[in-house]
């Protein structure tokens, strides 16, 4: 668990409780972070490897981790525990 939400609870440290509690309890949620994750880590595996060069592939990726970002900072925003 700790592996797929690490990179997300770096992106919003104030939000670790609601994060631990929808990964464990929304299956939708746990498969965004994993994909966040992965695409995280691809984004800077390209940065690195590109030392600053800038490519269509690498900008899809940003694209797509700010979608997913995006999508798991509005089930964040909108938890509310029972």
């Amino acid at each position: 668990m700790i592996d797929s939400i690490r990179r997300l609870v770096r992106r919003f440290p104030e939000d670790v409780g609601t994060i631990r509690v929808l990964f464990a309890s929304d299956p939708g949620f746990a498969r965004l972070c994993r994909e966040y994750g992965a695409i995280n880590a691809e984004v800077g595996r390209l940065e690195r490897s590109q030392a600053g060069t800038r490519d269509e592939d690498g900008e899809g990726l940003r694209r797509l981790l700010t979608s997913v970002e995006e999508e798991l900072l509005a089930r964040i925003e909108g938890y509310r525990p029972l």
